[in-house]
């Protein structure tokens, strides 16, 4: 195989590459074989049909599938005795002729993961950071466990802030008139901090069998008049009020969660915690690292990496926050443009990093084995509630294989890597 390299910039290459005409006879020609002894050719008995006619009839099927076979097998070897580390599929340029007993040339324009050189990674130095779990937390989770365990019992009273409700209703047009849409038998928690202020003032202090009327705030355009007339209305009739019971703070409590008292609850609270915020603290950490990393190594990045992350950025972007009310107003070419223009250089950033902690994963010899994809696997299984089957069946439809997952994983030992090999400091 012949093979003659481009560099037409550090992070784009151009490759021909020549498949010997002996390699082409020879493979076409077990292939011929192959498909004699498959086919049936009428008037010949199978096997013993003229190669001629098998050639004939098939040959451009052979073809079409040496050149699959072939071109990603001499790509492959290309690329190795090169020492490139292609960062996408590469893109064949211009057309190419399989001919008989001639070689077959052709190229290929491919990406690849620059060379980084010289990489300083050890000997970094990170600001501690000291993390601790006071009482008030410990009680608050306690307190948040107990709202989760509450019932609701039915009451005979006025109607109070906590209080479950089972209504009905019926929307109207502002004009108290036409019927916009009816429900029956919903259920309306007035302690989830969801229902609106002038639903909740209107219900306060009613009972079971009123038919409360509320005007909604009126909207014109964007604009919410929350002190208008104009709104439209809801009738709201109450068939059911239930009170909020909790349970009672003791060992019994406890027991629902697997524990013998109340204390040993708390000190598992306590522990579970203190670990989230050294795990946290961590992350913080090794994002200090991998940006010091990357600030001081300053190399090119391929584009259609830094195109791919710039996309995934926009999408996050566009559909946070007040951002997707932002895409549906303006026009899409344009918004697409101002996020682009405001997170390019965070995408360049993402994939420098990706680099960076790519290059170190295989100059440490980081990977990640089957137990260890094993293991993960079981513990996402565990907090989905599901089986190991049904989450790799998950990562399959998705992503199509569980690379990303494996990628994801030998990224986390990288970092985890750094982080122990740093120097902690009460001051960077």
């Amino acid at each position: 195989m012949a093979t003659i390299v481009e560099d037409i910039s550090s992070t784009k290459k151009r490759l021909q590459i020549e498949i010997p005409a002996e390699i082409l006879e020879k493979e076409f020609s077990e292939s011929l074989q192959n498909m004699r002894q498959r086919a049936r050719i009428p008037g010949f008995r199978q096997g013993k049909a003229p190669l001629t006619i098998i050639e004939k009839r098939f040959g451009e099927e052979i073809r079409s599938e040496l050149v699959e076979k072939l071109v990603p097998t001499y790509f492959a070897q290309a690329v190795k005795e090169a020492d490139l580390s292609p960062a996408t599929m590469p893109k064949l340029e211009g057309n190419f002729a399989f001919k008989r007993n001639e070689p077959l040339v052709f190229t290929l324009l491919v990406e690849v993961r620059p060379k980084l050189g010289d990489l300083n990674y050890t000997g970094q130095k990170v600001r501690d950071i000291k993390v601790s779990v006071d009482d008030k937390e410990v009680s608050d989770t306690v307190i948040s466990l107990q709202k989760d365990r509450a019932v609701f019992d039915a009451v005979d009273r006025e109607i109070r802030e906590d209080d479950l409700l089972v209504i009905d209703y019926i929307k109207l047009d502002s004009t108290g008139e036409k019927e916009l849409s009816t429900a029956k038998d919903q259920v309306m928690d007035l302690g989830n901090n969801l229902t609106p202020p002038g639903i909740l003032v209107s219900l306060i202090g009613k009972s079971k069998g009123d038919i409360v009327e509320v005007t909604l705030p009126e909207v014109v355009g964007k604009e919410i008049r929350e002190d208008s007339a104009k709104g439209d209305k809801l009738k709201i009739t109450i068939k059911e009020v239930k009170e909020k019971k909790l349970p009672e703070l003791d060992n019994e409590f406890a027991k629902d969660f697997g524990h013998e008292s109340l204390d040993e609850l708390k000190a598992k609270i306590r522990e579970g915690l203190l670990a989230a915020k050294k795990e946290d603290a961590g992350k913080k950490q090794k994002s200090v690292l991998v940006d010091e990393l990357v600030d001081s190594h300053g190399f090119d990045v391929p584009e259609s990496l830094a195109e791919a992350e710039l996309q995934h950025l926009i999408a996050k972007e566009k559909y946070a926050g007040n951002a997707l009310k932002q895409a549906q107003t303006a026009q899409t070419e344009t918004a697409d443009a101002e996020f682009a223009e405001k997170l390019r250089p965070q995408a360049i950033r993402n994939v420098k990093a990706a680099i960076i902690l790519e290059e170190i994963a295989d100059r440490e010899n980081i990977s990640v084995s089957e137990m260890d994809m094993k293991d993960r696997i079981a513990i996402l299984a565990s907090k989905l509630q599901a089986t190991p089957d049904a989450v790799i069946n998950l990562f399959m439809t998705r992503d199509g294989s569980l690379d990303n997952l494996r990628h994801n994983m030998r990224e986390e030992k990288v970092l985890d890597f750094l982080l122990s090999r740093a120097e902690t400091v009460s001051e960077v």
